[in-house]
C-alpha cells in the first residue's frame, strides 16, 4: 500500500508542476509585427486572398484539411461554425496522388479561398513495409508465430506514430522518391495558382496575395515546389504565370529547414571531413529551400516590374513575412534564424509557443510537441489575427 501512496503523491505532484512556459506565446527579441489573414484581407480590398495549407509529417486526411480552416476560422469569431459538412468528393485524386481540399470563406468584408493539400498518401506505400514492428498484444517472441515485442505504453507511441509513421516521410523525401513526390507537389500548387489566375481573368480583378501555411516536411516541400514553379516561368519557351511573386505571408510550424538541409550539403563544401569547427563555421552553408525561394520570387518582382508594370500593393503590406512557430520542447524543430532570411523585403519573426504542458520541468511530450502546432490556439489566433491583433477579430 505504501508503493500506491508514494504512486499516488508522484501523480498528483507531476500535475501540480505541470507548466505551459510559452503561453501566451513569447516573440523573440527582434522579432518585427506581421499581419494575420483579417489584415492581407483588408488590405486586399475586393481581390480574394489565396492560402494554400501543407501538412507535414505523418499520416493526415481531409478531416485535418476542414479543422485546420475551421481553427482559423474560430479564431476570427469564436462563433463561427462550418455552414454544412461538406459534400462527398466526387473528383477525389487517386490514393496515391495528393488529395486538394477546397473551401471559400467570407473574412472581414472580402474572401479567402483555402486550399489545403493532403500528400500523405504518397508515401504511405513505402511506410506499409515498416507495418510489422507496429505495437501491439505482446507475444512470446523465442516461440513460433509472430513477435510482437513488448514496449512501455509510452515508447509503442513515439515508435509508431513519431517514428515508423512521421520521420519515415522525412527520409522517403530525402531519398529516391524526393524526384516523383516534388513532381507531384508542383503539379498540385500549380494547379491551385492557375485555378487562381483563371478566378482573377474572369472577374476583371488581378490576383490578390498568396498565403502560405505549413508544418514541419511540408515548408519544404512547399518551397521546392514553387522554386520549380518559379523556375518554369523563367525558362519555358511559353511558360504559363503562376503568380508565385504574389506571396505575401508564410506561415511555419515545426521548422525543420536546418536538419534537412544538411542532406542537400557536400561536406567537402565546408573544408572536409578534417576541417576544424572553426573552419566549418566559417564558411556559410549552402542556401536552403527558403532562401532560394526567396531570392527567386525576388528576382521575379524585378523581371516583373521591368516587363510589365503590375497594380501597386496593397496598402499597408508589403515585402514577405515569415513568422516560425517554435515549440523549445519539440524536439524536430529549429528556430528560423532570423539573420539567414530577413532583408529590405524580408521580415521574419519566430514565435515560441507551447504545445503541450511540461511535467515537473523534465518532459512534454514529443508527439504531441512536434505535432501540436495545428491544435494550438495561440498558433491559430496569430495566423489568423496577427501580432498585434487584428480588432476585427472577437
Amino acid at each position: 500500500m505504501m508503493w500506491r501512496s508514494a504512486f499516488g503523491l508522484l501523480v498528483l505532484a507531476g500535475f501540480a508542476g505541470c507548466t505551459t512556459p510559452y503561453r501566451p506565446p513569447v516573440f523573440v527579441q527582434g522579432a518585427p509585427p506581421f499581419p494575420g489573414l483579417v489584415g492581407l484581407v483588408e488590405a486586399s480590398g475586393q481581390r480574394p486572398v489565396d492560402v494554400i495549407l501543407v501538412h507535414g509529417m505523418c499520416t493526415h486526411s481531409e478531416r485535418w484539411a476542414h479543422e485546420a480552416i475551421d481553427r482559423l476560422m474560430q479564431a476570427v469569431d469564436s462563433n463561427y461554425r462550418r455552414p454544412e459538412a461538406p459534400a462527398a468528393r466526387s473528383n477525389a485524386a487517386p490514393a496515391t496522388r495528393i488529395v486538394p481540399v477546397e473551401r471559400t470563406e467570407s473574412l472581414a468584408g472580402g474572401r479567402v479561398h483555402f486550399t489545403a493539400l493532403v500528400w500523405s498518401p504518397l508515401t504511405t506505400p513505402l511506410k506499409r513495409q515498416l507495418a510489422y514492428d507496429a505495437t501491439g498484444e505482446p507475444t512470446d517472441c523465442s516461440a513460433p508465430g509472430e513477435c510482437k515485442p513488448r514496449r512501455a505504453k509510452l515508447n509503442g507511441r513515439l515508435k509508431d506514430g513519431l517514428m515508423n509513421d512521421c520521420l519515415a516521410d522525412a527520409l522517403v523525401y530525402q531519398g529516391d522518391s524526393r524526384a516523383a513526390i516534388q513532381r507531384e507537389m508542383v503539379e498540385a500548387i500549380g494547379q491551385v495558382l492557375e485555378t487562381s489566375q483563371a478566378r482573377a481573368q474572369r472577374t476583371s480583378l488581378p490576383p490578390g496575395p498568396l498565403v502560405l501555411v505549413s508544418e514541419s516536411l511540408g515548408s519544404k516541400l512547399a518551397f521546392d515546389a514553387l522554386s520549380e514553379l518559379l523556375e518554369r516561368e523563367r525558362t519555358a519557351v511559353k511558360p504559363k504565370v503562376y503568380g508565385v511573386d504574389r506571396l505575401a505571408l508564410v506561415f511555419m510550424g515545426a521548422n525543420q529547414l536546418p536538419i534537412l538541409g544538411l542532406a542537400d550539403q557536400d561536406i567537402d563544401a565546408i573544408g572536409g571531413l578534417h576541417a576544424t569547427a572553426v573552419e566549418a563555421n566559417a564558411r556559410a552553408p549552402a542556401p536552403d529551400a527558403l532562401q532560394r525561394l526567396l531570392r527567386q520570387v525576388k528576382d521575379e518582382k524585378q523581371r516583373q516590374v521591368v516587363r510589365v508594370p503590375g497594380p501597386p500593393a496593397p496598402a499597408g503590406i508589403t515585402g514577405i513575412h515569415l513568422v516560425a512557430f517554435t515549440d523549445p520542447n519539440d524536439l524536430l524543430s529549429y528556430r528560423l534564424q532570423s539573420s539567414r532570411y530577413a532583408g529590405p523585403d524580408v521580415s521574419v519573426a519566430d514565435v515560441l509557443v507551447s504545445n503541450d504542458p511540461t511535467y515537473l520541468g523534465l518532459l512534454e511530450r514529443p508527439d504531441t510537441a512536434h505535432k501540436g502546432y495545428a491544435q494550438n490556439p495561440d498558433v491559430a489566433s496569430l495566423i489568423a489575427c496577427g501580432n498585434p491583433r487584428s480588432l476585427t477579430c472577437r
